[in-house]
């Protein structure tokens, strides 16, 4: 399976070392993805996996190598990312009171922009001119809006249709005379990628047949995977959302409400929500890191986290809740504690070490999803420790 050399279609007084150059400028500019002199469009992502070893080795090599050449994050890129985080979190103190910024580390693989029309068939969302991944704001929003609406079915304090739509804006606008902004403006968001590099994901989607209107086979197990390979920011990257309200633009009851409400939101969002896409199969989850207002010192946490699962920006102060209701979600390995509507979380690893601890007929029903209470050590949102 020998695959001509993979070179980059760009004018010859570009240099043709472009490892500094920024992961969205590889990606889209200077995609080393056209073959040797030929120049036909490089085309195995489409490809059934080879088999044997020897073809495996080039195939990832070869295919799976146009994207993970780009990955790292050279020493130039990480400073100007750093840069960019910096002047938010500056620029975010000069709102006062009116700014918010919540702090998370990812406990799975964050992916967006796969829509976007690229050689691959899967794109990524890079923000021009500086090459580095982002979430737009409007897709912050979007996902806000998402988690107050399931807030608000689940009957939770405070989330209204009146609060929602004071907050957000009207979802859907039946009069022009009723189109109006919401109070709160949110900011792009920039990752800091867990040990400054992407990765590289894979799907393998076998239903092609079933799919295939010329063929109509019923979906079944045994079809050939096709690996495909996509772009995302690894778990355990830290993100830093902020949000500027406009209080003159709320009634006066959600004026010193719409901070807690948007607390309750995020947290809902990263544990249940996820940003980004592929959430439904666990893609863009989260663990609120930690909260302040505009006033409180940028966090120097990196994404890492200690033994315990807490993060270098979190007090340890702990504190017990005798009965606490647990709940796993099975597509992040995130484990759940509530305690009169207060959360406490242990993400992968530490979730599975924690169910792993307890009886097997307790860890069978938490699995199930069925109704159990037990007695939760947390230190501010990290759970430390279950008890029967």
């Amino acid at each position: 399976m020998a695959l001509a050399q993979r070179i980059a279609a760009i004018p010859s007084y570009i240099p043709k070392d472009l490892k500094d150059a920024a992961p969205g400028h590889r990606f889209n500019l200077y995609l080393q993805h056209w073959q040797g002199e030929t120049g036909n469009i490089f085309e195995p992502y489409k490809k059934s996996h080879p088999v044997g070893k020897e073809e495996r080795a080039t195939f990832d090599r070869e295919c799976a190598g146009v994207l993970k050449d780009l990955c790292p994050l050279s020493p130039a890129r990480l400073e100007v990312l750093k840069g960019i985080r910096t002047r938010q979190q500056t620029l975010i103190n000069h709102y006062g009171s009116s700014g918010y910024r919540i702090s998370a580390t990812s406990t799975a693989p964050f992916a967006t922009g796969l829509g976007n029309e690229h050689p691959i068939e899967n794109g990524f969302a890079f923000l021009t001119p500086y090459g580095l991944p982002y979430l737009a704001g409007t897709g912050v929003k979007g996902i806000l809006r998402r988690a107050m609406q399931e807030l608000r079915n689940d009957e939770v304090e405070g989330f209204t249709d009146d609060a929602i739509n004071a907050l957000l804006g009207p979802e859907k606008i039946d009069k022009p005379e009723d189109a109006q902004r919401g109070a709160l403006d949110f900011w792009d968001v920039f990752p800091n990628p867990a040990a400054g590099k992407l990765v590289v994901e894979i799907m393998t989607p076998h239903f092609g047949n079933y799919y295939d209107p010329k063929k109509g086979e019923a979906p079944h197990d045994a079809g050939a995977p096709v690996p495909v390979s996509f772009l995302a920011v690894p778990a355990r990257s830290q993100f830093d959302f902020h949000v500027v309200c406009q209080p003159t633009r709320l009634p006066e009851a959600l004026q010193n409400q719409w901070r807690a409400l948007l607390d309750r939101a995020f947290r809902h969002a990263f544990e249940w929500v996820g940003f980004g896409a592929k959430t439904s199969v666990g893609y863009g989850a989260m663990l609120a890191a930690s909260m302040s207002a505009s006033s409180a010192s940028p966090s120097s946490s990196n994404g890492t986290l200690n033994s315990q699962g807490i993060a270098p920006n979190i007090t340890t102060a702990t504190e017990t809740w005798p009965a606490a209701r647990i709940k796993f979600n099975r597509a992040n390995g995130t484990l759940t504690a509530e305690n009169d509507g207060a959360q406490a979380h242990a993400i992968t690893p530490q979730g599975e070490a924690r169910l792993n601890a307890l009886p097997p007929a307790i860890q069978s029903k938490i699995r199930r999803n069925e109704f159990v209470k037990l007695q939760a050590t947390v230190a501010r949102n990290i759970l430390i420790k279950l008890e029967p």
